[in-house]
């Protein structure tokens, strides 16, 4: 087992999505009496923290220990998203990218990932059974790729790179879905309902 790693890292929150198939803005609704975005914030508490935001998210954001970034152009998808926070961040760090609709993520899901990350490997992805998940571990040689990424909704692309030397982590938890639909979001609230 390696040793975790002393590299400076900036945890990447994706949260500007525009919630179209929610009908809302479903980062705001609540999760065990608290945001949905609180939850990925509060688990990435030990690393510094970029929140990528649309502008009415933002906005709810200003007094959160996190960097925000504006995205004023959702419809460009996730790749811009990445983009931006990249920007954001100096160029020799490393970055963990998480979304921001895994209400059940924890501080020790993320440092399993950040804690298999050296400088000999670009990407680092946890995979739950035959899964990927979250975290994705980008460091500079794939942070440099960022910026001509297409617009899209994926970075699967950048993650999948066969150009870059990517280690797979097998992890034995599970992030938990991403809540996308209101019936994600219905299923998730009644697992905090106490049985009856």
């Amino acid at each position: 087992m390696r040793a975790p790693t002393s590299v400076e890292m900036t945890i990447v929150i994706l949260a500007a999505g525009a919630g179209r198939r929610m009908g809302s803005q479903k980062l705001l609704l609540p999760i065990d009496g608290r945001p949905m975005i609180a939850h990925a914030i509060d688990a990435a508490a030990r690393w510094p923290r970029v929140v990528v935001a649309g502008s009415g998210l933002a906005a709810t954001l200003e007094s959160a220990p996190v960097l925000v970034v504006c995205n004023d152009a959702p419809e460009r998808g996730m790749s811009h998203s990445l983009a931006l926070a990249d920007a954001a961040i100096a160029n020799s760090e490393p970055i963990a990218v998480l979304l921001a609709d895994l209400p059940d993520i924890t501080p020790a899901a993320i440092a399993a990932v950040v804690d298999a990350y050296d400088e000999g490997i670009d990407v680092v992805v946890p995979r739950y059974r035959d899964t990927f998940v979250h975290p994705v571990v980008f460091g500079p040689r794939a942070r440099r790729k960022i910026a001509a990424l297409p617009d899209g909704d994926t970075i699967r692309s950048l993650r999948d790179d066969t150009s870059l030397q990517r280690r797979i982590v097998p992890v034995d938890y599970n992030v938990g879905m991403d809540i996308d639909m209101p019936g994600d979001y219905r299923k998730r609230v009644r697992r905090e309902l106490p049985e009856t």
